[in-house]
């Protein structure tokens, strides 16, 4: 009877756990603040309420934006929500290479972060790395179609410049996924853009 007992209470237990689960997943979603309001609280609730804080400041986190980052941090360390946070954080305070290392280490975390690979693309293009700008350019497609054009623009410009041609020029030898749709976007430019 006890064995049964014990046996029942350990069901309940798991069945109480599973429906917290569902709910907690289901609330991070629609309801981050009420996902990180349970015990324990959401990692992912609180990312995403981080970042809901850091969008209505342009990126930098106030005292409770920092907490929230921190408090992710410690609840999904090997996420990268968490460590972009900081780095918009960093970059938003003038800090890039702090934020460069901690976006390299959140696209190494979560590889299909758009919002990651698209910050990094833009600050490796704005220190003159094209040769990692290059690297990026791919998945950065691959994660937002619609940001192809803004790609492509960036790619044609590197490409213009002295010290870029041999990056765009490695990177089209390697015969990338983008290759044809970029050469067919630069012909559509016109014909000086073509000559690139």
């Amino acid at each position: 009877m006890l064995r049964l007992s014990l046996g029942l209470a350990l069901l309940l237990l798991c069945a109480a756990l599973v429906l917290r689960e569902g709910l907690v997943r289901h609330a991070e979603a629609s309801r981050p603040d009420l996902a990180a309001r349970l015990w324990p609280a959401s990692g992912n609730a609180l990312a995403l309420l981080a970042l809901e804080r850091a969008r209505q400041s342009e990126g930098m986190a106030d005292a409770a934006g920092q907490r929230l980052i921190a408090q992710a941090m410690a609840r999904i360390p090997a996420a990268g929500l968490p460590l972009a946070l900081a780095g918009l954080d960093a970059s938003a305070r003038g800090d890039l290479p702090r934020a460069t290392a901690l976006m390299e280490a959140a696209r190494h975390r979560s590889p299909r972060l758009a919002l990651v690979r698209g910050w990094l693309i833009n600050e490796y293009a704005r220190t003159g790395r094209y040769d990692a700008v290059m690297a990026e350019a791919g998945p950065v497609m691959r994660l937002s179609v619609d940001s192809r054009p803004q790609v492509y623009a960036l790619i044609a410009a590197i490409a213009a410049r002295p010290d870029g041609k041999a990056a765009v020029a490695g990177a089209l030898a390697a015969d990338p996924d983008w290759r044809l749709p970029y050469q067919q976007w630069l012909a559509a430019q016109g014909p000086a853009a073509a000559q690139q």
